[in-house]
């Protein structure tokens, strides 16, 4: 069998650190406009993803008029 290395001591270098928070944003983004150009999916995800998702959708309406 191979050894677990312990990992908890290892540095993240600042650019993979800041390529995987730019990808993150990216990939919610992403997901949030899929769930406000699709509400039956959002009202699928239950009531949590409603009410993440309102203040978005106030947002957008104020934003469009």
């Amino acid at each position: 069998m191979s050894k677990i290395e312990d990992r908890s001591n290892t540095a993240i270098p600042e650019d993979v650190m800041l390529a995987r928070l730019a990808q993150s944003e990216q990939m919610r983004e992403f997901f949030i406009q899929m769930w406000l150009q699709n509400p039956l999916l959002a009202k699928r995800l239950g009531r949590k993803m409603q009410a993440i998702l309102s203040p978005l959708r106030r947002t957008a309406s104020a934003d469009f008029f």
